[in-house]
């Protein structure tokens, strides 16, 4: 069965670069991408399985080498092998119940609305026209094959519903070329906030035409920040609004390389400073610059198990909000989802951050 799931994810792949507005690819990407989500689930179980009954046999051996040796004879001593086979039969009986429920599951979340997250998040100093301003999050959306124009709808649909003075996007709107999915992100352009719409690149924009996808963005009505910055103004009080490229963007495109302190530059120090950034590890960068709130996306709170506990390998924090040293940063689970369209136990998300004045926690 594996075997069957991997050669359908390889088949969908094929099709999508050499066909990519074939009619059936849509469907094709939903079926490989759900088989391929259904191995990643159950292979890491039978990984752990057979290691358990490896190590239970290895310590048996080990610690009761003579055990009963000579108190009965060797066929009594032997394990029926119709009794192995019930157990063995058993054990992966339920591992494949297991992630088939998790993987009915995971589609079940995808195909409903994200979640909206609210929270209040104090800023010392926070001048008092800003106090109670409001940001909303979107990030890591992944359009793609199996996310199309209707998710997105969903998302817009949802966000307008929240009154919020300002719109960010961090990162990573889209899976593929933007001649072939950017009328999917179309719905984005209804999005509108009385202190503008902002952008920041995420890594697999820059895997989909980053340059192309940034001329979509400027259509839909945001402002990209490549390492850069604006002062933002309510009632004669100012606070700085910073976004920088992608971590690891200088490896695929020289002149987007991350750079914090270009976007800051000239940046007053006595406004509160606030960077949109897309992954978390961006903060030991940012962090000795003295900014405020860092907002960023990237981990996707680990979108499924049991990956979800391999992300704090990579990146320092997964999701919610954090104190580093005097920065606070807030990770977002993601809107949208990446690869297998399963979200288990990090649903996705829209993030209302309230500003408040105080120190962080």
């Amino acid at each position: 069965m594996l075997i069957f799931c991997f050669a359908a994810f390889i088949l969908a792949m094929i099709t999508r670069h050499g066909q990519p507005n074939h009619w059936l690819n849509p469907s094709l990407s939903w079926f490989a991408f759900t088989c391929f989500g259904f191995m990643t689930i159950i292979f890491p179980g039978i990984v752990f399985k057979d290691t358990c009954i490896g190590v239970y046999y290895l310590v048996r051996k080990l610690l009761f080498p003579k055990r009963n040796q000579n108190k009965a004879p060797r066929r009594s001593r032997e394990i029926n092998p119709s009794r192995r086979n019930f157990l063995t039969n058993s054990a992966n009986a339920a591992l494949m119940g297991t992630a088939l429920v998790l993987t009915g599951c995971g589609i079940n979340r995808v195909t409903r609305e994200p979640d909206v997250v609210k929270l209040d998040v104090p800023v010392k100093g926070l001048p008092d026209p800003f106090r109670g301003f409001t940001i909303l999050q979107i990030s890591d959306l992944h359009i793609s094959m199996t996310l199309k124009q209707e998710y997105v709808q969903k998302v817009v649909d949802q966000a307008v519903r929240e009154p919020v003075d300002m719109i960010v996007f961090t990162g990573d709107l889209a899976d593929g070329r933007e001649k072939d999915m950017g009328k999917d992100a179309s719905p984005l352009s209804v999005l509108n906030a009385p202190f503008g719409k902002y952008f920041v690149t995420g890594n697999h924009d820059y895997y989909s035409g980053v340059l192309s996808w940034l001329n979509r963005i400027e259509r839909l009505g945001f402002t990209p920040l490549i390492n850069e910055h604006r002062i933002i103004e309510k009632n004669s009080a100012k606070i700085v609004l910073a976004g920088i490229t992608d971590y690891r963007a200088g490896r695929i495109l020289p002149s987007h390389a991350s750079d914090p302190g270009k976007a800051l530059k000239g940046a007053p120090l006595s406004m509160p400073r606030i960077m949109l950034a897309h992954q978390p590890k961006s903060i030991f960068k940012t962090d000795p610059l003295g900014v405020d709130l860092m907002i960023c996306g990237h981990t996707h709170g680990g979108q499924y198990v049991p990956w979800n506990f391999l992300v704090s390998i990579d990146q320092p924090y997964v999701h919610g909000l954090h104190r580093h040293n005097a920065t606070q940063v807030y990770v977002s689970r993601g809107t949208g989802y990446w690869g297998p369209p399963l979200r288990v136990g990090a649903p996705p998300e829209i993030t209302v951050l309230r500003l408040v004045n105080g120190s962080p926690g």
